[in-house]
């Protein structure tokens, strides 16, 4: 079984994000996908689990420790290494199948770093958050008095969301994985995002960690499943102006930086002010290197 390697969010070898890609998983089952990750040992391994056609890739995504419905960073990956072999065309529309429902991916074509994927990330409501913020951040390392109390703390989907005031203070953190996994698991969250309007680059909106312990991963370093919903939350929070009468806006988010191993997002919302209806997130990606694996 040939899996290949790739970082994504970047295009320098061991920045960014990396990611195991499998080409050909059509004979491969949950339990064999599920050992190949393990092995890889990537923040996640997506499978392409049928060649594509007629515009269509499905894929399935494995963390270490279970299967996931969807990966911003593997996708991006996926992407990238399909229009590096020739089997996706850049530019062109294509429809993701995955366990999180259909989504369009669009490629376009970059001059000399080959292709940026363009994904329409799962949109999921956005509630109070059912862990005390004081239990949260104790188990993060940090105190309730790093918060940014002008913006909500959140949850959405598997995911919470806390705002942080200063970059420094996201950096410090230091969680203990055991102990924020066994909260966090019986109230459905896989993990907690944590970010900071107080950037590295002033091109940047937001500056960002994910401890996601519950999926076998201490921390993600460049997470683009959140920063879709982070885009859609800025736009509710009126920290990305949309317009009044509707449009799309763009920004950047910083992440793995305290790890070492930056990587930047790019996030596109549209809707209306104070209303956003659709987040994309943009990426580029670069192959490491390929290895045989037995399933």
């Amino acid at each position: 079984m040939q899996v290949t390697i790739v970082d994504a969010f970047t295009k320098t070898p061991g920045e960014g994000n990396r990611a195991g890609v499998v080409l050909d998983a059509a004979g491969l089952d949950a339990e064999a996908m599920q050992r190949i990750a393990a092995v890889v040992g990537a923040s996640e391994t997506a499978f392409l689990v049928a060649p594509p056609a007629e515009g269509v890739v499905r894929l399935r995504y494995f963390a270490p420790a279970t299967e996931i419905p969807f990966c911003g960073h593997a996708t991006v990956a996926t992407f990238h290494l399909l229009a590096e072999r020739g089997l996706l065309k850049s530019p062109g529309t294509y429809r993701l199948e995955c366990a999180a429902g259909p989504l369009d991916v669009e490629l376009e074509s970059l001059e000399m770093r080959g292709a940026r994927a363009w994904i329409v990330t799962p949109r999921q409501p956005w509630v109070e958050s059912p862990v005390p913020l004081e239990t949260v951040m104790q188990l993060l390392g940090g105190t309730v008095e790093m918060v940014d109390r002008s913006l909500p703390v959140l949850r959405t989907g598997y995911r919470l969301v806390v705002p942080m005031r200063r970059r420094e203070d996201v950096w410090n953190l230091s969680p203990q994985s055991r102990a924020l996994a066994e909260v966090l698991r019986p109230q459905g969250l896989n993990g907690v995002y944590v970010f900071t309007r107080e950037t590295k680059d002033a091109s940047s909106v937001a500056h960002s960690r994910y401890f996601p312990p519950v999926i076998g991963v201490a921390e993600d370093p460049v997470t683009g499943a959140a920063a879709g919903p982070l885009g859609m939350y800025l736009a509710t929070q009126g920290v990305l102006a949309l317009p009044v009468e509707g449009g799309t806006v763009r920004a950047r988010i910083e992440q793995g930086d305290a790890i070492g191993k930056p990587g930047r997002i790019e996030v596109e919302v549209t809707g209306r002010a104070g209303a956003p209806e659709r987040a994309r997130i943009g990426g580029v990606a670069v192959t490491v290197f390929e290895g045989t694996l037995r399933a």
